[in-house]
């Protein structure tokens, strides 16, 4: 079976792997997450979207957004304790906040599999006031609707 997976002939299912792990004094943490299946970009574009405007905020005043976001993680990892991914995330937003203004920027409004990933817990919630927060989402509803024609994508597909 080692050698299978090793030269890639077979996946291991997470039991199987779960007893080689345990062989090596060694634990698997499996975390739950949507696939991206059938998505069609919308909610990573919107989340982007967002963080554009969070961004273009902390370039604003960034005093205020980085002490909101401070706070959120010092609430969060009381919070998120028992969860090892999230205290991840808030471990590594800690160090790129104090990497400064422009690596902060750079991560919320990155392309990468990162990026993205650490969107999903960013510690800048709450620098958008809500009109602010509103607004965004309706300019990127008209603009996603507008990409959706230029596609001659269906109504119905367009959300």
């Amino acid at each position: 079976m080692l050698s299978r997976i090793e030269t890639g002939r077979t996946q291991p299912s997470i039991a199987t792997l779960q007893r080689i792990l345990e062989g090596l004094g060694a634990e698997i943490h499996v975390e739950v997450r949507a696939t991206p299946s059938g998505d069609d970009g919308r909610e990573r574009q919107r989340s982007l979207w967002l963080n554009r405007a969070v961004a273009g905020e902390i370039a604003r005043d960034p005093d205020r957004a980085i002490a909101v976001a401070r706070d959120n993680i010092a609430r969060w990892r009381t919070v998120h304790g028992p969860h090892p991914s999230v205290v991840a995330a808030l471990d590594r937003w800690e160090e790129i906040i104090g990497d400064g203004i422009d690596v902060a920027i750079a991560t919320l409004t990155g392309q990468s599999e990162e990026a993205e990933d650490l969107r999903q817990n960013s510690p800048f919630a709450g620098v958008l006031s809500p009109e602010d927060r509103a607004q965004a989402l309706t300019a990127f509803r008209t603009w996603w609707q507008s990409r959706q024609v230029e596609q001659h994508v269906p109504p119905a597909a367009a959300r």
